[in-house]
């Protein structure tokens, strides 16, 4: 696995601008996790986030503007928590040891 997470940080190269903005969602499972997690990692995990402060960070990552569902999808792949009502968030404790293997070491 490791050979092909390597082959999937090259190419998701290709899905980022050169503000290091991503341009566009992977459509394949791994590049997208590893695109959520250099989200991720602009994150604070001590600390709760309104989703307008997600938001923004989401922003400042990505270069078109379906924030939404980039916000959905760290929800979904776990790498945010929040409360029902969407009124905060929080970076999941345990999102690194999820994903160790898609973790670029450079």
């Amino acid at each position: 696995m490791e050979k092909s997470i390597q082959i999937y940080n090259k190419k998701l190269d290709n899905y980022y601008d050169t503000n290091e903005k991503l341009i566009q969602y992977p459509s394949k499972r791994p590049m997208r996790i590893i695109a959520l997690i250099k989200i991720a990692e602009q994150m604070d995990a001590n600390r709760k986030y309104t989703e307008k402060e997600i938001n923004e960070i989401i922003r400042l990552n990505i270069a078109f503007g379906d924030i939404e569902l980039i916000r959905r999808e760290m929800y979904q792949y776990k790498f945010l928590g929040r409360f029902r009502d969407g009124s905060e968030y929080w970076v999941e404790s345990d999102w690194r040891s999820t994903y160790a293997e898609y973790i670029r070491e450079d």
